[in-house]
């Protein structure tokens, strides 16, 4: 009873009622809901086809979507359960395709062959979903499922027409008529359903703003196409091939933008859009008879889907390699920090105590050895000294205790205390009264680029000063942390700024500006970026992180 208040007051009475019922179903009738689902979405698919228009027997059509949904659903679902889909789907066949049941049995038998095959293919080629992501896997699925099968399925589907009393003689027609549009269906509609309601790829979420560029795009491309089909028969035939790939630049910026699923969608609304305008009136793909005018236009939509759904993949793959390089790079600097933190901790710990051991015994040698030998044991104590000095400062360098315990502020002002009396460059730090303590990973980044900036200051500006200010402040983005080291040296090199920017480093510029690029890849594993503007006289590199994604 508590249950079903809660539903109540969650859902609405309708809803509540609803959702409740659907909890204390038997599980057998839980396991026939998807089934259910596919007859329906069966039935729809027949019915789009049906509203875009088919060929004058009624049977064939240029774009057959209920195939494809079979098809996309078996690759989903485990081989045994696929008899339960595919009866699931014969009623749903037969009423949305009256025709004499020799007719019907026939075309079912060719529909589940087409879907069977295309499924069976990519399972076993593709292994298990997300199936797309690589050029190759997409290339293997367009030779199966836009290929091989509906050829193969072909040889059966022809037989429709003929059992209806079509003349045997036309089978190589029936059966272009038969697999092209299977083929079609298949770079077409098959993808956008694979892509779009099958496991994504990592970090294919879309931002507020990427979908409002997707919504923008996909009504620009429905108007273009709308524009370019129908006034295509009312210009001059020098200007229709410009109305014909009127479409093209806009596909493309899907493909760019979006990788498979903007291909995808777009190839499918200039589909729909193009063959609901051939079938209703003339357009560019104007022939002496219908059917050929319908192939031509097939045969189009081939030639544009299959190279842009290559890009497309071609474009993901491209993507998530570099998210693979940038991830890598990540966890290689993330793994340097830990070497760093486990050997500053080891010279601390152990190689300095036992310096400061050695120097306790020579003073006690000092007391115990004759007086010759009082300048030597001096001599190594002032060397023991020397060296737990150094220790200490490569210990420091490497990783400063002081960044862990008191923050960055504290570990900045004893850092740039000790990087003054060394290199006898005077360094002015300014930090914001309300800059708080931030998460470890900011901290640490924004540390290392403020040594790294300030190294390269000591080893190649020649500047004597440098200036460090580190603000917190609020922009449209949300909260940010700016950081600016700035030096009055000889600048930094065009050639070596603009290839760390644009993340194109080779040969001299890579080595020379390899610190900088440590910077860049620092700043992107937390979100930021990094700025510079050099001239001589005056360098200031600046570091922005946003806080929207810290933890503390």
């Amino acid at each position: 009873m508590e249950r079903s208040t809660l539903l109540l007051k969650k859902h609405g009475p309708g809803q509540g009622w609803l959702q409740s019922a659907w909890v204390h179903l038997p599980p057998y009738l839980k396991f026939f809901r998807p089934p259910f689902l596919l007859a329906i979405a069966y039935y729809l698919g027949a019915q789009a086809a049906f509203s875009i228009g088919t060929l004058s027997d009624r049977i064939f059509a240029p774009f057959w979507p209920p195939n494809i949904i079979l098809f996309c659903t078996l690759a989903l679902v485990p081989k045994s359960h696929w008899w339960l889909y595919i009866a699931a789907a014969f009623p749903a066949h037969v009423i949305a395709e009256p025709m004499p049941a020799a007719q019907s049995l026939v075309a079912f038998g060719t529909n589940c062959l087409v879907a069977i095959l295309s499924a069976f293919g990519i399972q076993r080629f593709l292994r298990e979903p997300p199936w797309f992501g690589t050029l190759r896997n997409a290339a293997i699925y367009v030779l199966i499922t836009a290929g091989i099968s509906p050829a193969i399925s072909a040889l059966g589907g022809a037989f429709v027409q003929i059992v209806g009393g079509g003349p045997i003689a036309n089978y190589w027609t029936y059966w272009c008529n038969w697999s092209i549009p299977n083929a079609l269906g298949s770079v077409t509609l098959g993808p956008v359903f694979l892509i779009w309601f099958g496991p994504r790829l990592q970090g294919t979420r879309l931002t507020s703003r990427r979908k409002t560029e997707a919504i923008v795009l996909a009504l620009s491309l429905f108007a273009v196409c709308v524009i370019a089909f129908h006034v295509s028969v009312t210009v001059s035939s020098g200007f229709l091939p410009a109305l014909l790939y009127s479409p093209l630049p806009l596909i493309l910026w899907a493909a760019i933008r979006f990788g498979e699923r903007g291909a995808s969608g777009a190839i499918l609304v200039v589909t729909v859009v193009s063959i609901w305008q051939n079938l209703r009136a003339s357009t560019v793909f104007n022939a002496i008879d219908p059917g050929t005018s319908v192939l031509a236009l097939q045969i189009f939509l081939l030639g544009v889907a299959i190279p842009v759904f290559l890009l497309g993949a071609a474009i993901d793959e491209l993507r998530q390699s570099g998210e693979a390089t940038r991830k890598l790079s990540g966890a290689l600097l993330r793994a340097q920090d830990e070497e760093r933190r486990r050997i500053a901790r080891e010279l601390h710990d152990s190689t300095g105590q036992n310096l400061i051991v050695a120097n306790l015994m020579a003073g006690q040698i000092q007391s115990l050895a004759p007086p010759s030998c009082g300048s030597v044991i001096v001599e190594l104590k002032n060397i023991l000294e020397g060296a737990m000095k150094e220790i200490r400062t490569v210990s420091y360098l490497l990783h400063p205790p002081l960044l862990d315990g008191g923050g960055l502020s504290i570990a900045l002002r004893s850092y740039l205390d000790g990087f003054s009396k060394r290199t006898a460059i005077n360094v002015d730090l300014n930090l914001a009264p309300d800059l708080g303590r931030m998460s470890p990973d900011i901290e640490l980044v924004l540390f290392r680029v403020v040594q790294e900036a300030l190294t390269n200051i000591w080893r190649h500006s020649g500047s004597r000063t440098a200036e460090i200010q580190l603000l917190r402040q609020v922009s449209k983005a949300g909260p940010q942390i700016i950081l600016s080291i700035e030096d009055a040296g000889k600048g930094i090199p065009n050639n070596i700024r603009l290839s760390t920017l644009s993340e194109r480093n080779s040969g001299v510029q890579a080595s020379s500006g390899l610190g900088l690029v440590g910077m860049r890849e620092r700043l992107h594993q937390i979100g930021g970026q990094l700025e510079i503007d050099s001239e001589a006289g005056k360098t200031v590199i600046r570091a922005i992180v946003s806080l929207n994604q810290e933890t503390d």
